[in-house]
């Protein structure tokens, strides 16, 4: 991989892991058309680092009150990593297998845009009626499971928990800072995983290509979080849905 394509990576991960389009199948599309045979997890996974830099950034002031101040949405984000952590586990080795698989990818994006067209339904009714329900323990399982499925590649992370969120009638804002605050330790856990791989490339001479990648994830990254906002405040979810069933059926044409 060369530094430009590794920073068209970063690129494209930083927009896709927040924006709710799914950052994994959109990188599985793009090595393919990079003609990358070859296992990139290790790289994938090493660019999250980037979009958690953006996060912490972003978030700074809402993490810093987390551990000094509101330590109730530090519980809840625990009580969410648990069935994160378990549906990984269980299905890592075969989660694995699709991210080589851009027909199986186009499927999951479908999914993906069909279950956003559905969230954003949700988010519309809970601004008529006027009603929000808190975040609670209940909401916090429902949205760690949801991101545990998103490992699927294609299956948005962002997508997922923030459509969660909404059908169980958060507000947007609130579903947007959970959702990424908990993508922290499912992110952290992720690269542990994959440690030995990630090392692996680093000391064969590869640093520069992921530091490049990283970076360009963690600026695009940052800039996506702020449009994102502005984009649920206008009640304009219901796009990525749209979008995600578009590129989904294009992958599956294009891959059959």
């Amino acid at each position: 991989m060369t530094i430009i394509q590794a920073v068209i990576s970063g690129f494209v991960q930083g927009v896709t892991e927040f924006f709710p389009i799914s950052s994994s199948g959109h990188l599985v599309i793009l090595h393919n058309l990079f003609g990358f045979r070859q296992d990139m997890l290790a790289f994938d996974v090493f660019l999250h680092f980037g979009t958690i830099l953006s996060i912490v950034i972003f978030f700074r002031k809402d993490i810093y009150g987390m551990f000094r101040k509101d330590m109730r949405l530090l519980k809840f984000i625990a009580i969410a990593s648990v069935p994160t952590f378990i549906i990984g586990m269980i299905f890592k080795d075969i989660v694995e297998g699709f991210f080589s698989t851009p027909l199986a990818v186009g499927i999951f994006l479908i999914i993906t845009g069909i279950f956003l067209l559905f969230s954003s339904s949700f988010a519309i009714y809970w601004k008529i009626v006027k009603r929000r329900k808190p975040l609670g323990v209940k909401n916090s399982i429902a949205i760690g499971i949801a991101q545990g499925i998103s490992v699927l590649p294609g299956i948005s992370r962002s997508g997922a928990t923030i459509g969660t969120s909404l059908i169980a009638g958060l507000d947007e804002a609130e579903a947007l800072k959970f959702s990424f605050l908990l993508s922290i330790p499912a992110v952290l856990g992720a690269n542990i995983l994959k440690v030995r791989q990630i090392y692996g490339n680093l000391i064969s001479g590869d640093t520069v290509v992921f530091l490049a990648g990283a970076i360009a994830a963690a600026i695009t990254g940052f800039l996506a979080i702020k449009v994102l906002f502005g984009i649920l405040r206008k009640n304009l979810f219901f796009l990525f849905g749209i979008y995600c069933i578009l590129i989904g059926a294009a992958a599956v044409i294009l891959c059959r």
